[in-house]
């Protein structure tokens, strides 16, 4: 019970550590770390059972791809610059490690594949969750535009953009971000 217990109490901080870059928006209520894996999570599960991929691996990789958050806290990427990319991936390891200790032994070699799947993108899965991820950033950002304006929330359109290759994906971000 006490690896169960831990990981609900790093899921109870997920709940509360805020997305940090909406924080510049400045709303005064975000989404948690915790509400952002849920709503990939949801999107995983229905892009991988239409692709035919594997859905367990994929949904397994949504819901733990910001896990080690609980530990690091959400990092921006001016975070990522001011800390430098070494530091900042010395961090995420750590914080790995520290919570494959929360799942049962029998399963802690299954999940560190998954997580150095999504950290190379070397299955297709990893790949989906990667790109969903963004689309997902993306998807919050229309929320909060009807809130704060276009131009508000654009470098995060921009960031999707920069980052997803799918087709699909691409044409679902395109559509989403078209100005009117």
């Amino acid at each position: 019970m006490d690896q169960l217990s831990r990981l609900w109490q790093y899921a109870e901080d997920l709940k509360l550590e805020k997305r940090k870059g909406w924080k510049v928006l400045g709303l005064r209520e975000i989404e948690s770390v915790a509400d952002h894996s849920f709503a990939l999570a949801l999107l995983t599960l229905v892009e991988a059972e239409r692709r035919k991929y594997n859905v367990e691996d994929a949904v397994k990789i949504a819901l733990i791809h910001d896990l080690e958050e609980a530990i690091t806290g959400d990092l921006t990427p001016d975070d990522k610059i001011t800390r430098g990319s070494a530091r900042v991936r010395a961090a995420k390891q750590d914080a790995v490690k520290e919570l494959l200790t929360s799942f049962p032994q029998i399963n802690r070699r299954s999940y560190r594949r998954l997580w150095t799947d999504l950290r190379l993108l070397r299955t297709r899965e990893a790949r989906l969750v990667h790109e969903l991820d963004r689309l997902e950033m993306a998807l919050q950002a229309k929320s909060y535009e009807r809130k704060v304006g276009r131009e508000r929330v654009d470098d995060f359109y921009q960031s999707a953009r920069k980052d997803i290759r799918d087709p699909r994906i691409r044409r679902l971000l395109a559509l989403l971000t078209h100005r009117s």
